[in-house]
């Protein structure tokens, strides 16, 4: 790997973090290349450009701190929540008190939902603290976590959709030849299910997320289908979402290992997915959960409930670094999600795309590597 460049960040990193005085929020949308159609295109015409919603902070001893919230299809609504409802709260705070300022958001902005946008905006806000912390600590994230298991962190390919056999077939063997040995399908019908598993066997390992598509009883037939294919896991069979009972309908079969969580929004909502014996792995996102704060409580309950924790990460921003730096310190060293599409531009020139399917673990302080200005400059929606 290349040396890791310098940060934005005084020299003297002794200071207190400091106060809050400056806050941004910064929309940046890069094309990819891609044969499939955008998972998150559920509504609309399938556009291929990826979001990354940048929050900027800036306190008064010169720290920033980068975040990402969770964000699609150049989502200005966010970004003017993210301004209008967000930052007049935390001008002025003390950017150390993570949890206070955690907690004011969520408690102040509650009417707001307590899943969905708000929480995006607040897990970036939260994801830019941390990253001050340790530059001000002169540390690595993963260090005040409590230190790196593992030096490199192992990448899963998560393919986009083909709707059809020859083009998931190709995308499985390209994966492969690029190192990995782990891909998620995003496929919802048997025959490219099928045509992937076989192409993969004995080289990959194949993960199946469905995007919440069935009823219970549709989830059911399906699940029975699939059963002979060797999956890792399946993610999300259900709709919706927080139909915690219809995942233990299924989980109950204990023909797959059930996955879920990248759409609640909190510890609590886990712990309501935990209590209804609804899942196997734990898949909290960054960008959606409520920040490294809520995904360290999560990992904590998981760790507790003989649940395997292994978060989600749709994300090519500050949520994806620090998701490599969540999974480093945990024992299990879980495995990271990474789309499997190739940019136009890379926002960190190259350090987010995995080598024979491994990224390492940065070793700066704080999130250990900051966005291109050029590629914000480039690419930014205004």
């Amino acid at each position: 790997m290349n040396a890791e460049p310098a940060l934005d960040r005084p020299s003297d990193a002794s200071l207190r973090a400091g106060r809050i005085v400056k806050a941004e929020a910064i929309l940046v949308a890069i094309p990819f290349h891609s044969d499939a159609k955008p998972v998150w295109n559920f509504t609309g015409v399938p556009k291929n450009t990826f979001d990354t919603m940048l929050v900027r902070i800036e306190t008064e001893n010169g720290f920033v701190g980068w975040g990402e919230a969770f964000s699609r299809t150049e989502d200005v609504a966010l970004k003017s929540l993210i301004e209008n409802r967000v930052f007049p709260l935390i001008i002025g705070e003390d950017a150390a008190a993570i949890s206070k300022i955690k907690f004011k958001l969520e408690f102040g902005l509650q009417n707001f939902g307590r899943v969905g946008p708000t929480m995006y905006a607040i897990s970036a806000v939260d994801i830019a603290l941390w990253d001050i912390a340790g530059k001000a600590a002169g540390l690595p994230l993963v260090d005040l976590l409590g230190g790196a298991f593992a030096q490199h962190v192992n990448v899963y390919a998560s393919l986009l959709r083909y709707d059809d056999q020859e083009g998931v077939v190709a995308a499985t063997h390209q994966a492969i030849s690029r190192g990995y040995r782990h891909i998620k399908l995003h496929e919802v019908t048997y025959p490219e299910i099928a045509a992937a598993c076989e192409a993969a066997k004995g080289l990959a390992a194949i993960m199946l997320d469905v995007n919440c598509p069935w009823s219970v009883a549709e989830a059911l037939v399906m699940d029975a289908r699939l059963a002979d294919l060797g999956l890792l896991w399946l993610e999300e069979p259900v709709w919706p979402p927080e139909n915690y009972r219809g995942l233990a309908r299924i989980r109950a079969e204990k023909r797959h290992r059930i996955a879920a969580g990248e759409n609640a929004g909190s510890l609590h909502d886990f712990a309501a997915m935990i209590d209804a014996q609804a899942i196997d792995i734990a898949q909290p996102d960054v960008a959606k959960t409520g920040g490294i704060s809520e995904l360290l409580k999560i990992s904590t309950l998981c760790e507790a409930s003989a649940v395997e924790f292994v978060p989600h990460c749709a994300l090519f921003g500050p949520g994806m670094i620090a998701t490599i730096h969540i999974n480093a310190a945990q024992r299990s060293v879980p495995l990271l999600e990474r789309l499997y599409c190739d940019f136009e531009a890379e926002l960190y020139g190259g350090r987010t795309v995995p080598t024979e399917g491994k990224l390492a673990v940065p070793h700066s302080p704080g999130l250990g590597i900051d966005p291109d200005s050029d590629v914000i400059k480039d690419y930014r929606i205004n």
